[in-house]
């Protein structure tokens, strides 16, 4: 797959809106196929060319379950909802699907990635980590049925809607 540049994007949505085909843009580019430029300008559409070169690496566990849940009430696509919220890869928003289809909530929280650092110091003493009191346990257990009951709610009555509207 090949990364476009800021300027390649903002030059081909120009051209785009100066009512050349999307397919004859692609062709003049050397792009392999319009997919890309399509993506480009449905997010230049639904926000400009902020929306279109914004990068943004780091969600919050609310933000993606607010994202999938959005997408899933409005019956949207993965284009459409990446427009919506200025998501620059469908590709996230799939990801983020299928770990909340999973595991729930819980697949949408960050995880520690790489190799754990190496320890400066034998002589250091590590501090112990705070035990949580059995309140607070009960309180985070609380908080993630309260989170599996909703989805499970909400997960009903998408099915009864797509019951009525014959789609199942």
């Amino acid at each position: 797959m090949t990364k476009y540049s800021n300027e390649f994007k903002v030059k081909a949505i120009k051209m785009v809106l100066k009512g050349d085909s999307i397919s004859h843009i692609a062709k003049i580019l050397n792009m392999p196929n319009t997919a890309s430029l399509c993506r480009w300008i449905f997010h230049y559409e639904n926000g400009g060319i902020s929306q279109l070169l914004h990068k943004n690496l780091k969600y919050t566990p609310i933000f993606k379950q607010k994202v999938i849940e959005y997408k899933w009430l409005h019956h949207l696509s993965l284009n459409q909802t990446a427009a919506k919220f200025s998501i620059p890869n469908t590709g996230t928003i799939s990801t983020w699907e299928k770990l909340y289809r999973s595991y729930g909530f819980s697949g949408l929280l960050a995880k520690k990635r790489g190799r754990p650092s190496m320890k400066k110091s034998k002589n250091k003493v590590n501090k112990p980590k705070k035990e949580l009191s059995y309140v607070e346990k009960l309180e985070q257990e609380v908080y993630q049925l309260r989170m599996e009951n909703d989805l499970l709610k909400k997960w009903h009555a998408l099915m009864k809607q797509w019951e009525k509207e014959g789609r199942h």
